[in-house]
């Protein structure tokens, strides 16, 4: 924006208040530097690759879901005259909110956050019910708001009080499916670091792989990633993901 002091006034700047000006500046601008809540975060997971698998996917499969979500929305609705559709505001890739959807399939009082989150489900039942809950979901990665393998999307009170974690969890889009399985199931935030690290296409199979298997299981089959070095060409990161060998 240019501003033109007329002729004659003594606002003039001058040599020595053109330096004053500056001075004064580069002060403010230092103090609204320092007061900004600057997160770092790299550059998005996956890419565009990701994303082209995100959406190849979503669209190949929307015959399948797109009728599904509609009779259990149905269902739903004939046992309860709550909302059956509903939004919660999530904290995405780089820090932006977007509303996350989400079909309600139980009646207000046993259904939550907490228990869509829940990461200790045991019985099939309650792992579908999650299934059916997500479905919405798929509207946010037709968006671009979501991928259908990554972290939980979480509010921005539950992103708050992480440090280090912040920057790996910003770093990628938010999954349908979480990647909470890596670390045995936890909510540990170190997930997201060792996702960015290990991420590759095969990360992503393997993890919507077990989410496809638990639902017919009582118990998650889970797999962790072993940390040793990585073969000269095996991986960039250092990380090798090794499936873990299951016990009977």
């Amino acid at each position: 924006m240019l501003i033109q002091l007329p002729s004659g006034s003594t606002d003039q700047p001058g040599p020595q208040n053109a330096e004053q000006s500056n001075t004064t500046f580069e002060a403010g601008l230092r103090r609204d530097l320092a007061s900004a809540p600057v997160v770092s975060y790299d550059a998005m997971l996956g890419g565009a690759g990701k994303r082209a698998v995100d959406l190849a996917l979503t669209l190949i499969s929307a015959p399948l879901w797109l009728p599904l979500m509609g009779a259990v929305a149905g269902i739903a609705k004939l046992r309860n005259r709550a909302p059956v559709f509903l939004s919660d505001e999530r904290t995405g890739y780089g820090g932006r909110t977007f509303n996350c959807h989400r079909l309600r399939v139980s009646p207000p009082s046993d259904s939550s956050e907490e228990a869509a989150n829940d990461l200790t489900l045991k019985t099939r039942r309650a792992k579908w019910r999650v299934a059916f809950e997500r479905l919405p979901q798929l509207f946010n990665v037709l968006k671009g708001e979501m991928s259908l393998v990554g972290p939980l999307p979480l509010s921005r009170d539950a992103l708050e009080p992480m440090k280090s974690a912040r920057r790996y969890y910003l770093s990628a889009r938010p999954g349908v499916v979480g990647v909470h399985t890596i670390i045995g199931g936890s909510s540990d935030p170190s997930q997201y670091k060792i996702y960015a690290m290990s991420w590759a296409t095969t990360t992503d199979v393997l993890i919507m792989w077990d989410a496809v298997r638990s639902l017919t299981k009582r118990s998650d089959d889970l797999w962790k990633p072993s940390f040793q070095s990585a073969a000269p060409g095996q991986s960039t990161s250092g990380v090798v993901v090794r499936r873990r060998t299951p016990t009977n």
